[in-house]
Protein backbone atom coordinates (compact mmCIF):
# COMPACT_ATOMS: atom_id res chain seq x y z
CA UNK A 1 0.00 0.00 0.00
CA UNK A 2 1.41 3.44 -0.99
CA UNK A 3 2.17 5.47 1.96
CA UNK A 4 0.32 8.90 1.01
CA UNK A 5 -2.94 6.29 1.05
CA UNK A 6 -1.90 4.77 4.38
CA UNK A 7 -1.98 8.41 5.92
CA UNK A 8 -5.56 9.48 4.01
CA UNK A 9 -6.88 6.48 5.75
CA UNK A 10 -5.49 7.48 8.85
CA UNK A 11 -6.97 10.95 8.58
CA UNK A 12 -10.40 9.25 8.45
CA UNK A 13 -10.31 8.90 4.19
CA UNK A 14 -12.84 6.06 3.60
CA UNK A 15 -10.28 3.68 0.65
CA UNK A 16 -12.29 0.35 0.27
CA UNK A 17 -9.52 -0.93 -1.90
CA UNK A 18 -5.85 0.87 -1.16
CA UNK A 19 -3.78 -1.03 -3.22
CA UNK A 20 -6.07 -0.24 -6.13
CA UNK A 21 -5.73 3.74 -5.26
CA UNK A 22 -2.73 6.27 -5.99
CA UNK A 23 -2.11 9.83 -4.92
CA UNK A 24 0.43 11.97 -6.51
CA UNK A 25 3.22 13.18 -4.42
CA UNK A 26 1.90 16.89 -4.89
CA UNK A 27 -1.67 16.16 -3.58
CA UNK A 28 -1.89 17.96 0.06
CA UNK A 29 -3.42 15.49 2.56
CA UNK A 30 -4.73 18.22 4.53
CA UNK A 31 -6.92 19.32 1.69
CA UNK A 32 -8.54 16.23 1.87
CA UNK A 33 -11.12 15.44 4.71
CA UNK A 34 -12.35 12.85 7.04
CA UNK A 35 -15.09 11.49 5.67
CA UNK A 36 -14.43 11.35 1.87
CA UNK A 37 -14.22 7.99 -0.25
CA UNK A 38 -11.94 7.12 -2.86
CA UNK A 39 -12.79 4.02 -4.94
CA UNK A 40 -11.31 1.27 -6.66
CA UNK A 41 -8.80 2.09 -9.22
CA UNK A 42 -8.82 5.99 -8.90
CA UNK A 43 -5.85 8.39 -8.85
CA UNK A 44 -5.53 11.91 -6.79
CA UNK A 45 -3.30 14.15 -8.74
CA UNK A 46 -2.64 17.91 -8.24
CA UNK A 47 -1.56 20.66 -5.16
CA UNK A 48 -4.60 22.30 -5.93
CA UNK A 49 -7.24 19.29 -4.99
CA UNK A 50 -9.68 19.76 -2.61
CA UNK A 51 -11.94 16.81 -1.42
CA UNK A 52 -14.50 18.26 1.01
CA UNK A 53 -15.96 15.72 3.98
CA UNK A 54 -18.84 13.45 2.05
CA UNK A 55 -17.59 13.32 -1.31
CA UNK A 56 -16.98 10.39 -3.20
CA UNK A 57 -14.72 9.84 -6.60
CA UNK A 58 -14.74 6.08 -8.21
CA UNK A 59 -18.44 5.27 -7.38
CA UNK A 60 -18.78 3.22 -10.58
CA UNK A 61 -15.81 2.56 -11.84
CA UNK A 62 -11.86 4.17 -11.55
CA UNK A 63 -12.04 8.20 -11.29
CA UNK A 64 -8.86 10.32 -12.61
CA UNK A 65 -9.01 13.49 -10.55
CA UNK A 66 -6.50 16.52 -11.05
CA UNK A 67 -6.57 19.64 -9.59
CA UNK A 68 -10.62 19.56 -9.10
CA UNK A 69 -11.92 20.83 -5.94
CA UNK A 70 -14.84 19.07 -4.28
CA UNK A 71 -17.43 20.26 -1.70
CA UNK A 72 -19.44 18.32 0.54
CA UNK A 73 -21.53 15.50 -0.50
CA UNK A 74 -20.28 15.60 -3.99
CA UNK A 75 -20.23 12.27 -6.37
CA UNK A 76 -18.06 12.13 -8.94
CA UNK A 77 -18.87 8.23 -10.39
CA UNK A 78 -15.87 7.58 -12.86
CA UNK A 79 -13.64 8.60 -15.66
CA UNK A 80 -11.19 12.46 -15.84
CA UNK A 81 -11.84 15.13 -13.90
CA UNK A 82 -9.46 18.03 -14.26
CA UNK A 83 -9.02 22.33 -13.11
CA UNK A 84 -13.03 22.34 -12.54
CA UNK A 85 -14.77 22.89 -9.40
CA UNK A 86 -17.61 20.91 -8.00
CA UNK A 87 -20.32 22.72 -5.12
CA UNK A 88 -21.85 20.85 -2.29
CA UNK A 89 -23.83 17.96 -4.18
CA UNK A 90 -23.52 18.40 -7.22
CA UNK A 91 -22.61 15.00 -9.44
CA UNK A 92 -21.92 12.97 -12.53
CA UNK A 93 -21.78 9.74 -13.89
CA UNK A 94 -19.91 7.42 -14.77
CA UNK A 95 -17.13 8.15 -18.19
CA UNK A 96 -16.78 11.54 -18.05
CA UNK A 97 -14.47 13.72 -20.07
CA UNK A 98 -14.58 16.86 -17.44
CA UNK A 99 -11.81 19.50 -18.30
CA UNK A 100 -10.23 22.85 -17.43
CA UNK A 101 -13.02 25.56 -16.57
CA UNK A 102 -15.75 23.79 -15.36
CA UNK A 103 -17.84 25.06 -12.46
CA UNK A 104 -21.07 23.10 -10.94
CA UNK A 105 -23.41 24.87 -8.99
CA UNK A 106 -24.91 23.32 -5.64
CA UNK A 107 -27.10 20.10 -7.03
CA UNK A 108 -25.67 20.45 -10.74
CA UNK A 109 -25.71 17.22 -12.00
CA UNK A 110 -25.10 15.36 -15.52
CA UNK A 111 -25.41 11.28 -16.27
CA UNK A 112 -22.45 9.15 -18.05
CA UNK A 113 -20.51 9.75 -20.92
CA UNK A 114 -20.47 13.38 -20.58
CA UNK A 115 -18.25 16.01 -21.72
CA UNK A 116 -17.24 19.30 -20.52
CA UNK A 117 -14.81 22.21 -20.46
CA UNK A 118 -15.16 25.56 -19.88
CA UNK A 119 -19.06 24.93 -18.65
CA UNK A 120 -20.72 25.97 -16.32
CA UNK A 121 -24.05 24.66 -14.80
CA UNK A 122 -26.16 26.92 -12.35
CA UNK A 123 -28.15 25.50 -9.39
CA UNK A 124 -29.78 22.44 -10.20
CA UNK A 125 -29.10 22.24 -13.81
CA UNK A 126 -28.93 18.73 -15.33
CA UNK A 127 -27.44 17.08 -18.56
CA UNK A 128 -28.56 13.81 -19.90
CA UNK A 129 -26.20 11.01 -21.28
CA UNK A 130 -23.84 11.53 -23.87
CA UNK A 131 -23.47 15.18 -24.03
CA UNK A 132 -20.95 17.54 -25.15
CA UNK A 133 -21.51 20.48 -23.69
CA UNK A 134 -18.36 22.60 -23.61
CA UNK A 135 -18.57 26.31 -23.79
CA UNK A 136 -21.80 26.79 -22.63
CA UNK A 137 -23.92 28.06 -19.27
CA UNK A 138 -26.77 26.84 -18.29
CA UNK A 139 -29.15 28.52 -15.73
CA UNK A 140 -33.38 27.97 -14.91
CA UNK A 141 -35.61 26.38 -12.85
CA UNK A 142 -35.86 26.83 -9.14
CA UNK A 143 -35.49 23.53 -7.32
CA UNK A 144 -34.18 19.80 -7.88
CA UNK A 145 -37.64 18.82 -9.38
CA UNK A 146 -37.74 22.10 -11.15
CA UNK A 147 -34.54 22.50 -13.04
CA UNK A 148 -33.02 23.34 -16.53
CA UNK A 149 -31.87 20.05 -18.59
CA UNK A 150 -30.21 18.93 -21.58
CA UNK A 151 -31.58 15.47 -23.13
CA UNK A 152 -29.60 12.69 -23.82
CA UNK A 153 -27.60 12.92 -27.16
CA UNK A 154 -27.25 16.75 -27.24
CA UNK A 155 -24.18 18.67 -28.44
CA UNK A 156 -23.18 22.40 -27.85
CA UNK A 157 -20.88 22.84 -31.46
CA UNK A 158 -18.61 24.57 -30.32
CA UNK A 159 -15.53 24.53 -32.87
CA UNK A 160 -15.80 26.59 -36.63
CA UNK A 161 -14.20 25.22 -39.70
CA UNK A 162 -12.08 28.45 -39.23
CA UNK A 163 -10.32 26.62 -35.99
CA UNK A 164 -11.55 28.66 -33.60
CA UNK A 165 -13.62 28.25 -30.17
CA UNK A 166 -14.91 32.02 -29.87
CA UNK A 167 -18.08 30.11 -29.61
CA UNK A 168 -19.84 30.40 -25.92
CA UNK A 169 -23.32 29.96 -25.52
CA UNK A 170 -25.85 31.20 -23.19
CA UNK A 171 -28.84 29.04 -21.99
CA UNK A 172 -30.35 31.58 -19.78
CA UNK A 173 -28.06 34.20 -17.79
CA UNK A 174 -26.19 34.45 -14.48
CA UNK A 175 -27.92 37.58 -13.45
CA UNK A 176 -31.73 36.11 -13.08
CA UNK A 177 -30.58 32.53 -13.29
CA UNK A 178 -28.71 32.77 -9.76
CA UNK A 179 -32.10 34.02 -7.98
CA UNK A 180 -34.14 30.47 -8.92
CA UNK A 181 -37.07 32.07 -9.73
CA UNK A 182 -36.46 32.25 -13.77
CA UNK A 183 -38.45 29.18 -15.93
CA UNK A 184 -36.32 26.32 -16.78
CA UNK A 185 -35.10 25.79 -20.15
CA UNK A 186 -35.35 22.43 -21.73
CA UNK A 187 -32.93 21.37 -24.93
CA UNK A 188 -33.69 18.14 -26.42
CA UNK A 189 -32.26 15.15 -26.81
CA UNK A 190 -30.25 14.10 -29.98
CA UNK A 191 -29.92 17.98 -31.16
CA UNK A 192 -27.73 20.31 -30.86
CA UNK A 193 -26.65 24.40 -30.95
CA UNK A 194 -24.55 25.83 -32.43
CA UNK A 195 -22.40 28.88 -30.49
CA UNK A 196 -22.52 31.50 -30.37
CA UNK A 197 -25.94 31.48 -29.12
CA UNK A 198 -28.68 33.05 -26.72
CA UNK A 199 -31.75 31.20 -25.62
CA UNK A 200 -34.20 32.72 -22.96
CA UNK A 201 -35.88 31.31 -20.07
CA UNK A 202 -38.69 28.65 -20.35
CA UNK A 203 -38.15 27.80 -24.03
CA UNK A 204 -38.24 24.44 -25.27
CA UNK A 205 -35.54 23.31 -28.16
CA UNK A 206 -37.61 20.23 -29.42
CA UNK A 207 -35.59 17.03 -29.76
CA UNK A 208 -33.91 16.09 -33.01
CA UNK A 209 -32.50 19.45 -34.44
CA UNK A 210 -29.71 21.42 -34.60
CA UNK A 211 -30.52 25.00 -33.74
CA UNK A 212 -28.41 28.11 -35.08
CA UNK A 213 -30.20 30.90 -34.06
CA UNK A 214 -30.93 33.28 -30.69
CA UNK A 215 -34.03 32.19 -29.26
CA UNK A 216 -35.92 34.69 -27.13
CA UNK A 217 -38.50 33.72 -24.23
CA UNK A 218 -40.89 30.65 -23.33
CA UNK A 219 -41.14 29.42 -26.93
CA UNK A 220 -41.27 26.23 -28.32
CA UNK A 221 -38.93 26.22 -31.45
CA UNK A 222 -39.28 22.51 -33.35
CA UNK A 223 -37.68 21.74 -36.86
CA UNK A 224 -34.80 24.11 -37.53
CA UNK A 225 -33.76 23.18 -40.62
CA UNK A 226 -31.02 24.71 -43.22
CA UNK A 227 -32.05 24.22 -47.22
CA UNK A 228 -30.52 21.26 -48.51
CA UNK A 229 -27.70 23.33 -51.32
CA UNK A 230 -24.74 23.20 -52.10
CA UNK A 231 -22.16 26.37 -52.93
CA UNK A 232 -18.47 27.14 -53.13
CA UNK A 233 -17.12 27.45 -50.01
CA UNK A 234 -13.99 29.24 -48.83
CA UNK A 235 -12.66 27.81 -45.69
CA UNK A 236 -10.88 31.25 -44.87
CA UNK A 237 -14.58 33.47 -45.60
CA UNK A 238 -15.38 34.90 -42.25
CA UNK A 239 -18.87 36.39 -41.88
CA UNK A 240 -20.68 38.03 -39.00
CA UNK A 241 -17.25 38.69 -37.31
CA UNK A 242 -18.61 41.78 -35.28
CA UNK A 243 -21.73 39.84 -34.36
CA UNK A 244 -19.44 36.91 -32.90
CA UNK A 245 -17.40 39.07 -30.75
CA UNK A 246 -20.52 41.13 -29.14
CA UNK A 247 -21.62 37.52 -28.21
CA UNK A 248 -18.03 37.24 -26.78
CA UNK A 249 -17.92 40.29 -24.79
CA UNK A 250 -21.90 39.44 -23.78
CA UNK A 251 -20.88 36.13 -22.18
CA UNK A 252 -17.87 38.34 -20.18
CA UNK A 253 -20.15 39.75 -19.06
CA UNK A 254 -22.03 36.94 -17.13
CA UNK A 255 -18.93 35.78 -15.98
CA UNK A 256 -18.65 39.05 -14.25
CA UNK A 257 -22.14 38.71 -12.85
CA UNK A 258 -21.18 35.22 -11.84
CA UNK A 259 -17.96 36.45 -9.87
CA UNK A 260 -19.40 39.08 -8.37
CA UNK A 261 -22.72 36.44 -6.36
CA UNK A 262 -19.93 34.09 -5.76
CA UNK A 263 -17.55 36.38 -4.27
CA UNK A 264 -20.02 39.09 -2.83
CA UNK A 265 -23.17 36.84 -1.39
CA UNK A 266 -22.17 32.87 -1.37
CA UNK A 267 -18.34 33.14 0.51
CA UNK A 268 -19.46 35.67 3.32
CA UNK A 269 -22.21 33.19 3.79
CA UNK A 270 -19.59 30.41 4.36
CA UNK A 271 -17.61 32.08 6.04
CA UNK A 272 -16.94 30.45 9.22
CA UNK A 273 -16.25 26.97 7.33
CA UNK A 274 -12.99 26.81 6.20
CA UNK A 275 -13.35 24.19 3.38
CA UNK A 276 -16.17 25.94 2.12
CA UNK A 277 -14.10 29.23 1.95
CA UNK A 278 -10.94 27.29 -0.04
CA UNK A 279 -13.85 25.66 -2.05
CA UNK A 280 -14.86 29.51 -2.85
CA UNK A 281 -11.46 30.48 -3.85
CA UNK A 282 -11.12 27.67 -5.88
CA UNK A 283 -14.40 29.15 -8.16
CA UNK A 284 -13.37 32.42 -7.92
CA UNK A 285 -9.74 31.27 -9.65
CA UNK A 286 -11.96 28.98 -12.25
CA UNK A 287 -13.85 32.65 -12.98
CA UNK A 288 -10.71 34.30 -13.55
CA UNK A 289 -9.07 31.73 -15.72
CA UNK A 290 -12.50 31.03 -17.77
CA UNK A 291 -12.09 35.20 -18.44
CA UNK A 292 -8.47 34.78 -20.07
CA UNK A 293 -9.42 31.86 -22.08
CA UNK A 294 -12.48 33.68 -23.58
CA UNK A 295 -9.84 36.14 -23.83
CA UNK A 296 -7.85 34.03 -25.42
CA UNK A 297 -10.08 32.88 -27.68
CA UNK A 298 -11.57 36.14 -29.18
CA UNK A 299 -8.02 36.57 -29.79
CA UNK A 300 -7.79 33.90 -32.07
CA UNK A 301 -10.66 34.56 -33.74
CA UNK A 302 -9.81 38.32 -33.80
CA UNK A 303 -6.84 37.41 -35.60
CA UNK A 304 -8.69 35.51 -38.28
CA UNK A 305 -10.95 37.49 -38.56
CA UNK A 306 -9.30 40.47 -38.98
CA UNK A 307 -6.90 38.73 -42.44
CA UNK A 308 -9.97 37.63 -43.89
CA UNK A 309 -13.61 39.47 -43.48
CA UNK A 310 -13.90 42.07 -45.88
CA UNK A 311 -16.08 45.22 -46.64
CA UNK A 312 -18.19 46.49 -43.73
CA UNK A 313 -16.62 43.64 -41.52
CA UNK A 314 -13.42 44.64 -42.09
CA UNK A 315 -14.06 48.05 -41.30
CA UNK A 316 -15.34 47.65 -38.01
CA UNK A 317 -12.43 45.22 -37.38
CA UNK A 318 -9.48 47.24 -38.23
CA UNK A 319 -7.08 46.84 -35.31
CA UNK A 320 -8.87 44.48 -33.42
CA UNK A 321 -6.58 42.07 -32.16
CA UNK A 322 -4.26 45.00 -30.46
CA UNK A 323 -7.23 46.75 -29.37
CA UNK A 324 -7.76 43.35 -27.75
CA UNK A 325 -4.22 42.66 -26.46
CA UNK A 326 -4.11 45.96 -25.08
CA UNK A 327 -7.19 45.86 -23.11
CA UNK A 328 -6.69 42.32 -21.64
CA UNK A 329 -5.66 42.93 -18.45
CA UNK A 330 -8.04 45.62 -18.04
CA UNK A 331 -11.04 43.33 -18.77
CA UNK A 332 -9.70 40.42 -17.44
CA UNK A 333 -9.85 41.89 -13.96
CA UNK A 334 -13.23 40.60 -12.95
CA UNK A 335 -12.44 42.28 -8.96
CA UNK A 336 -12.37 45.50 -10.41
CA UNK A 337 -15.17 44.79 -12.70
CA UNK A 338 -17.57 42.98 -10.17
CA UNK A 339 -17.51 45.79 -7.43
CA UNK A 340 -18.31 48.46 -9.97
CA UNK A 341 -22.42 47.62 -9.38
CA UNK A 342 -24.59 49.29 -6.90
CA UNK A 343 -23.10 48.75 -3.19
CA UNK A 344 -26.59 49.81 -1.49
CA UNK A 345 -28.66 47.38 -3.86
CA UNK A 346 -26.13 44.99 -3.35
CA UNK A 347 -26.09 45.42 0.64
CA UNK A 348 -30.54 45.50 0.57
CA UNK A 349 -30.10 41.53 -1.22
CA UNK A 350 -27.40 40.17 1.21
CA UNK A 351 -28.67 42.01 4.10
CA UNK A 352 -31.93 40.10 3.34
CA UNK A 353 -30.58 36.43 3.47
CA UNK A 354 -31.84 34.41 6.50
CA UNK A 355 -28.12 32.82 7.80
CA UNK A 356 -30.08 29.72 9.66
CA UNK A 357 -30.93 28.53 6.57
CA UNK A 358 -29.08 26.52 4.21
CA UNK A 359 -27.65 29.15 1.11
CA UNK A 360 -30.08 27.95 -1.62
CA UNK A 361 -32.82 28.02 0.75
CA UNK A 362 -32.04 31.28 1.68
CA UNK A 363 -32.25 32.73 -1.63
CA UNK A 364 -35.35 31.27 -2.69
CA UNK A 365 -37.16 32.30 0.80
CA UNK A 366 -35.56 36.32 0.32
CA UNK A 367 -38.24 38.69 -0.16
CA UNK A 368 -39.14 40.20 -3.91
CA UNK A 369 -37.89 43.96 -2.88
CA UNK A 370 -34.67 42.06 -2.13
CA UNK A 371 -34.45 40.00 -5.47
CA UNK A 372 -35.43 43.46 -7.16
CA UNK A 373 -32.39 44.79 -5.52
CA UNK A 374 -30.36 42.16 -6.83
CA UNK A 375 -31.34 41.74 -9.72
CA UNK A 376 -30.60 45.86 -10.28
CA UNK A 377 -26.98 45.25 -8.57
CA UNK A 378 -26.23 41.92 -11.20
CA UNK A 379 -27.46 44.25 -14.03
CA UNK A 380 -26.00 46.92 -13.15
CA UNK A 381 -22.18 45.27 -12.92
CA UNK A 382 -23.01 43.46 -16.39
CA UNK A 383 -24.24 47.44 -18.24
CA UNK A 384 -21.38 49.14 -17.17
CA UNK A 385 -18.80 46.15 -17.98
CA UNK A 386 -20.41 45.94 -21.60
CA UNK A 387 -20.38 50.20 -21.37
CA UNK A 388 -16.93 50.53 -20.54
CA UNK A 389 -14.64 52.33 -22.66
CA UNK A 390 -12.20 49.57 -22.75
CA UNK A 391 -14.71 46.93 -24.08
CA UNK A 392 -16.52 49.36 -26.16
CA UNK A 393 -13.75 50.06 -28.20
CA UNK A 394 -13.02 46.71 -29.18
CA UNK A 395 -15.14 47.47 -31.91
CA UNK A 396 -15.30 50.49 -33.96
CA UNK A 397 -18.62 51.96 -34.20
Amino acid sequence: MQDAVRKLISRGVLIPSPDTVFIDADVVPERIASGVTIGPGSRLSGARTLLLSGARIGTEGPADVRDCALGAGVTLASGSFSDSVFFPRSSIGPSAHVRFGTLLDEGASAAHAVGLKQTLLLPYATLGSVINFCDALLAGGSTRDDHSEVGSGFIHFNFTPHGDKATPSLFGNVREGVFMRSPRIFLGGAGGAVGPMDIGFGTVLAAGSVYRKDRGRSVLVYAEHLPDRERPFDPNEIRGASRRVRKNLAYMAELVAYYAWLRDVRAPFHASDAGEVLLGDAALALLRESMRERLRQLGKFADLAAAHASGDEARRLVGLPERLKRASPTIEDLDAAASRGTSADRDAWVGALDRALPFLDAVRAAPDAAVTAGRKWLDGIVERWLEDPVVRGLIAD
